[in-house]
C-alpha cells in the first residue's frame, strides 16, 4: 500500500510539474518582445519564416532615430508578428522606396479603411501596426492602418490553404513608408 501511495504521489508531482512547465512556456510565447536591443537575436534566431523578413535590415543602422521593435511569437492558434519602425534620413527612405516599389504586389494608402472579412488575394490582410498607435476614440469602427502620408507596400501575401479566398490563416509581409516623416515600418505576419 505504501508503494502505491509513493507511485501516486510521484504521478501527481509529475503532472503538476508538466502543467507548470506548460504555463511557463505559454507565458514566454505570449509575452511580446519590444526591446530594440533584442532585434537582431529575434530576427536571426526566433523568427521562424526567414523568407518573410528578407526585406528587413540585418541590424538597426546607427543613422536610425527612435527605433521601435515588436515581436510576438506564434502559439497554438495565435499568429506570429514582427515589426521594426525607424526614422531614417530622407535619402535612405527614397532608396528603400525605389528598391521595393517595383517588388510590391499591391500598394495601399495608409488612410484606407480596409473592410474586415474581405476575401480577395490582392487585399492587404493586415488590420493594425503594433509599433504605430491608433486612437480608437477619434476613429470609431475600423481605424485606418496609418496616416495618409504612408504608402503600404505589400510584398508578399498568401492564404494558408490553396483557396485564395480563405484568409483564416495566412502570411503577409511588406514595408510601410512615409517620405514626409522619413519613416519606415518593416513588417511580417504569419497567422
Amino acid at each position: 500500500m505504501k508503494k502505491v501511495a509513493q507511485i501516486f504521489s510521484l504521478l501527481i508531482a509529475t503532472v503538476i510539474l508538466f502543467i507548470l512547465f506548460d504555463v511557463a512556456l505559454m507565458m514566454w510565447q505570449l509575452t511580446p518582445v519590444s526591446a530594440v536591443s533584442k532585434y537582431e537575436n529575434v530576427k536571426s534566431l526566433r523568427w521562424h519564416r526567414k523568407d518573410l523578413v528578407e526585406h528587413f535590415p540585418e541590424k538597426i543602422l546607427s543613422r536610425a532615430r527612435d527605433p521601435q521593435f515588436y515581436y510576438r511569437a506564434g502559439f497554438l492558434q495565435g499568429g506570429a508578428s514582427i515589426e521594426l519602425r525607424l526614422y531614417m534620413p530622407a535619402e535612405f527612405v527614397e532608396d528603400i522606396y525605389a528598391t521595393y516599389i517595383a517588388r510590391a504586389k499591391s500598394i495601399f494608402n495608409g488612410a484606407e479603411k480596409l473592410p474586415s472579412g474581405t476575401h480577395n488575394p490582392n487585399i492587404l490582410p493586415k488590420w493594425h501596426f503594433f509599433t504605430f498607435p491608433t486612437d480608437q476614440d477619434e476613429m470609431p469602427g475600423v481605424p485606418p492602418l496609418l496616416p495618409q502620408d504612408f504608402e503600404i507596400l505589400l510584398l508578399s501575401s498568401h492564404p494558408y490553404k490553396s483557396n485564395p479566398t480563405d484568409w483564416n490563416h495566412g502570411e503577409s509581409s511588406g514595408i510601410s513608408i512615409s517620405k514626409k516623416r522619413s519613416e519606415i515600418i518593416y513588417w511580417a505576419e504569419d497567422w
